[in-house]
């Protein structure tokens, strides 16, 4: 008996847990955004570049400058890069079309020596 009331508790918890929060928005609602980082002078690819897109999503460029961001909420967005040493960070980007849900954005941003 004791078995079946710790069960029941634990489903009621469960469910209320569950419940909580805000509801996760389909993943038809989010876009990805992809591309190249490098160098404006050569065109190589700039390795541990940071972007960063709406201010809180980010990711490092790989060894040949490429990055990809998944699970960007549609609609108006902006970046920025932060550059790795010798190279000067870009200035935010903003004022983009807009992204649309399941879209996949290509951009290709060049960075500076300092």
């Amino acid at each position: 008996m004791a078995f079946r009331r710790i069960g029941f508790i634990a489903a009621l918890l469960a469910t209320a847990l569950a419940s909580c929060g805000p509801a996760i928005p389909p993943a038809g609602n989010y876009a990805t955004v992809s591309g190249r980082v490098s160098d404006a002078t050569s065109g190589a690819g700039v390795a541990n570049a940071t972007v960063t897109v709406n201010i809180v999503l980010a990711a490092t460029t790989d060894a040949s400058g490429n990055f990809r961001i998944v699970n960007v909420p549609t609609g108006p967005w902006d970046y920025k890069v932060t550059a790795p040493s010798g190279y000067n960070d870009s200035g935010a980007v903003d004022n983009l079309p807009p992204l649309m849900p399941g879209e996949t954005r290509t951009i290709s941003i060049t960075l500076t020596h300092r």
